[in-house]
Formats: C-alpha cells, sequence, structure tokens
C-alpha cells in the first residue's frame, strides 16, 4: 500500500481524515496513509495504556493462577479450538497469534498439546504474555520473516488487518509460512456495510465506526473475501454476529447517546435467545465481527 498509487472514486471526510473506496487495494482504507514508524510507534508504546488499558498493575501470582483458570474454562477458546479441529487437513499441530494483546487462545491451544507462538508488537502486552510461559515476539507482524517460524498449521489474525499498513503484504507472509492444509482465521469489524451505507445515506449521518487513529483499513464481508483469495486462501467458513445497523436503520442512534447504548444490549440478547430456543439455530455466536477462515 505504502508505494504506489491509491487509485479512487468515493471518498468521504470524517474527524479531518478522508476515507477512500481504494480501488488499488480493493478495501477502504485511510488517505494518506500515515508514516509506519509513527503507526509502530503507537502499537509499541501507547495502545495499551491510552486506547485499552489494561490493569498490569494488578497482576501478581494470584492473578495470573486465576487467569490460567480462566482460560482452561473458556468456551469461546474451547468452540475457536473445535472448529480448527475440524477444518485441519494436516497433523501439523502448530499455532501463531498475531497480535494477540492480552488475549491467551494461544496458552488454551498449548494446553492442548499444539506448539504455541505469539506476535506482539505492544511491549506491555508482550511482557504479561511472557508470564504465561508463552513463546513470544515483541515486534510488528510486517517483521515475521525475520522470526525463525515456519510450518504453521493455524493462525489467528483477530482484530488486526485493520491496523496495519499492509494487509495484502502481511497476508503474503503468512501465506508461505503455512503447512498445506491449515487454517487462518480472521476477525475484523464489518464496517461500510450495505447497512450502514443505508444508514449514512438516509439519516445523513456519519460514519461514527470509523475508529481513528488506531483503525487504517474498513472491510465488508466482500472486500476481505476477495483480498484472501488475490493471496491465495480459499474461503471455508464464515460467521457474523447480529447486524447493529439493523438497530440504527430502526432508528435507535445509540451514537447519540448514552440511554441509547442501554438499549442495544438487551435488544440483541432477545433476539438471540429467541433462535436459541428454536431448533432451527441452537447457537448465535456474539462478538462483533466480520469472520473468514
Amino acid at each position: 500500500m505504502e508505494k504506489y498509487s491509491h487509485l479512487y472514486t468515493q471518498e468521504l471526510t470524517f474527524k479531518n481524515f478522508k476515507i477512500i473506496n481504494c480501488e488499488t487495494c480493493g478495501f477502504r482504507h485511510i488517505y494518506p496513509l500515515p508514516e509506519r514508524s509513527e503507526v509502530e510507534k503507537f502499537y509499541r508504546e501507547k495502545y495499551y495504556r491510552e486506547i485499552q488499558p489494561f490493569p498490569y498493575s494488578q497482576v501478581n501470582p494470584e492473578y495470573i493462577e486465576k487467569v490460567l483458570d480462566e482460560v482452561n474454562r473458556n468456551n469461546d477458546y474451547y468452540r475457536i479450538y473445535q472448529k480448527v479441529e475440524s477444518l485441519l487437513q494436516t497433523d501439523v499441530r502448530r499455532m501463531l497469534d498475531i497480535g494477540c494483546g492480552n488475549d491467551l487462545l494461544t496458552k488454551f491451544f498449548q494446553n492442548q498439546g499444539w506448539e504455541s507462538f505469539a506476535i506482539e508488537p505492544n511491549q506491555d502486552a508482550a511482557n504479561y504474555l511472557n508470564l504465561f510461559n508463552l513463546n513470544v515476539y515483541n515486534c510488528p507482524v510486517e517483521e515475521i520473516e525475520t522470526i525463525e517460524i515456519k510450518n504453521i498449521s493455524f493462525i489467528n489474525l483477530r482484530f488486526v488487518l485493520e491496523h496495519i499498513m499492509n494487509p495484502y503484504r502481511v497476508l503474503q507472509q503468512l501465506y508461505n509460512l503455512m503447512t498445506a492444509g491449515g487454517i487462518i482465521r480472521v476477525v475484523v469489524p464489518n464496517d461500510f456495510s450495505e447497512g450502514q451505507l443505508a444508514y449514512l445515506e438516509n439519516f445523513k449521518e456519519e460514519p461514527h465506526w470509523v475508529c481513528l487513529p488506531d483503525h487504517i483499513n474498513y472491510f465488508t464481508f466482500e472486500s476481505l473475501h476477495n483480498l484472501l483469495e488475490r493471496v491465495g486462501f480459499s474461503e471455508v467458513y464464515r460467521i457474523t454476529n447480529f447486524p447493529l445497523e439493523i438497530l440504527l436503520l430502526s432508528g435507535v442512534n445509540y451514537y447519540a447517546s448514552e440511554e441509547e447504548r442501554k438499549k442495544v444490549g438487551p435488544l440483541v440478547r432477545n433476539f438471540e435467545n429467541a433462535f436459541r430456543n428454536t431448533i432451527m439455530i441452537p447457537e448465535i455466536k456474539t462478538d462483533k465481527t466480520a469472520k473468514i477462515s
């Protein structure tokens, strides 16, 4: 993304940033792009202090023991593990979690007998992960080619692609270190969907889901699917959560006030519980993501 022209005919401006629907890249991103050195410094030094604060000062042996117990009983981790095992077409059990922050999916896989690695650019988060006896590389994902890791059968790329300068290049690097029959799990916010675009047009609103300065790129199911196919991946599984833009289009503008935001949780839970009680859809994932594995 950094070294060529970005062709576009659609753009919008929000908080003094321009977001373009880039024909060159195949997805929306801010423009012009920030300097890579600025982005890396932001994630290395500030992210878990200013954007997503984490209580590192409270971490002690008792805290670690409690977290380890929670990891072993984490239903989300177990569902991911079961899905990966069902999709794998290789006997290799080596996983890599990229940009995992303080999340411990890597530890769960390690506890199941997998050889596990983590790449985390933030210094504080990397130090935290090291407390759990994980193989942690404290560096940007763009430097993955300098790390002695290969034959990875499962890569977890959760909420990463929206943050990095060149998603296509990073996905190429990951593709090259994976073993045949492996799985990559990609999770991104589903931004500028048809519902969100309808909200912009009909309510003459701004794209409040644009998250600055940390979100550089914005994907829909279609643009993410096309990006992965360009690299060489094949989509084998897809899931999303309740599309919150339905609430926006229904008049529940949870961007407008705290009172409106309080309505979101009950409305979504009622909807999901209604489907859980049917034999048609026994379970609905509730994270705010679009996934392609």
